[in-house]
């Protein structure tokens, strides 16, 4: 009853202090182009959620109105860029975009590309607003932690990082903005704690954590939880305790006797606290292997159903979405793609046979290289699975030509290079496999690549199955 009434008052607006903000300007060169900005669900998961569009016209003006509650990092991915700022209920904004610059071919197919990370300008910016104290913030300390980095590390306090920190706290005396304050005070937090090579961590927890209320769309506040946090229960599963961490979670589930448990540690003894830590710990497991998805998943569920807090419901949610999203076992993402000649094909077409489905570029060496060992494991065993290839490329028109001058004859599908469907199925290289059973599961996500000897795995799959072997 507790969670269907917190449902209602969200639905209504009861309780929300729900406010209109603006965005607007002009940038020329971006004229008759759409840049999405979002926001991150939350800083565990680091899901992002739409939070509007700026549809710039032809001569390059645009304006949006969106509702707020709360202040809000927002961000946009385009280009070569990740442009962000920091939004406030009922405030308006002349932005400044940064210089129009797509991505480059050896960019969009490199795994390792790091987008550029700008903090988009806003015209007629007062010395107390929030994004001109976070902008200047920035750069006075990132000049500092990069210049000094090895020495802190190396010499710690006697880099004289005390008269560092007491001289950004005396350059922003003047400003009252609550945000920048915890913002500074977290950045500040994580230079100590790398000055004193973390030998004094808990106590730092115990000060700026324990004590302190849980600042979840802060990202010094979050920035500093994570690294402190990183894969907290692999590490746990090492220490005198690891034993009965990984009883409770592989064999109880229990999450009364994982709070009981960490609760032991002095700094954990906050309870709202203590469970972002459990949330953060499950999380990074996943990811790591050294605990069995499925008592995570059931202990995750245990939380989502006992917490207190909303927000850990949404964390819990997205850490779920997260684990089961491409899992082996779980159906494979449905889509709807045009062919060639722009007939649209369901991968629920295909229900019956195993499919192949490989992601790829016809541009990329890699793809191209691959293509010649797929033609031959095809040609063997086209009777008993379906080879779909989904291209990427920006002139279809050439990419079909070169498909059809090499002779591969199976199933090929056309998508953008930022489209829903390379989201969905986490494309980060070219190409990327899948392996989806009769029945439309994911029998292995990602699955091996030709040359990682595929062949060999399908051959096992159908003398299994009890097909006639090709």
């Amino acid at each position: 009853m507790r969670s269907l009434i917190i449902y209602i008052l969200v639905v209504l607006g009861i309780g929300c202090s729900v406010q209109a903000s603006e965005v607007f300007g002009t940038a020329k060169e971006y004229a008759g182009n759409e840049l999405i900005f979002y926001r991150y669900n939350d800083r565990i998961t680091f899901i992002k959620e739409e939070m509007f569009r700026l549809t710039i016209d032809s001569i390059g003006k645009f304006w949006v109105k969106f509702d707020l509650e709360e202040i809000t990092y927002v961000f946009g991915e385009f280009g070569i860029y990740h442009a962000y700022f920091f939004v406030e209920p009922d405030k308006e904004y002349e932005i400044i975009l940064p210089p129009f610059a797509e991505k480059e071919a050896k960019d969009i197919f490199n795994p390792f590309f790091m987008s550029e990370k700008v903090h988009i300008g806003i015209k007629n910016m007062k010395k107390t607003d929030l994004n001109y104290l976070i902008i200047d913030f920035d750069y006075y300390y990132s000049r500092y932690h990069d210049l000094k980095l090895l020495d802190i590390y190396s010499l710690g306090l006697k880099t004289g990082v005390d008269t560092f920190i007491n001289e950004i706290n005396k350059r922003y005396e003047y400003a009252d903005d609550s945000y920048f304050k915890e913002y500074k005070k977290y950045r500040v937090a994580a230079l100590k704690n790398l000055a004193t090579q973390k030998q004094y961590e808990q106590a730092l927890i115990f000060a700026y954590f324990t004590k302190d209320t849980i600042l979840y769309d802060n990202p010094a506040y979050m920035d500093l939880f994570n690294n402190i946090y990183s894969n907290y229960f692999d590490k746990y599963l090492i220490s005198k305790n690891g034993a009965y961490l990984f009883a409770v979670i592989n064999y109880g589930h229990s999450i009364t006797r994982l709070h009981k448990l960490l609760l032991q540690h002095f700094e954990l003894k906050n309870k709202q606290f203590r469970e972002l830590v459990i949330l953060k710990g499950i999380n990074d497991s996943f990811a790591n292997k050294n605990l069995s998805w499925l008592p995570l998943l059931l202990t995750l569920d245990s939380l989502y159903i006992s917490t207190d807090y909303q927000k850990h419901q949404t964390i819990s949610q997205n850490i779920a979405d997260n684990a089961l999203s491409l899992a082996k076992g779980t159906i494979a993402p449905p889509f709807e793609l045009p062919d060639s000649v722009g007939n649209i094909k369901k991968l629920t077409n295909y229900r019956g046979k195993y499919v192949y489905l490989n992601f790829a570029n016809t541009t990329t060496y890699t793809s191209q290289n691959e293509f010649e060992l797929i033609k031959n494991i095809y040609l063997r065993y086209k009777a008993y699975c379906v080879f779909i290839t989904v291209l990427t490329d920006e002139n279809r028109q050439k990419a079909t030509k070169f498909m059809t001058d090499n002779k591969y004859e199976w199933e090929y599908l056309f998508t953008e290079i930022n489209s829903d469907v390379i989201n969905t199925y986490k494309v980060s290289t070219y190409p990327t496999y899948y392996f989806i059973d009769p029945n439309g599961t994911l029998l292995v996500s990602p699955a091996p690549s030709p040359i990682d000897n595929f062949e060999t795995y399908l051959f096992n799959i159908i003398e299994g199955s009890g097909l006639k072997k090709p």
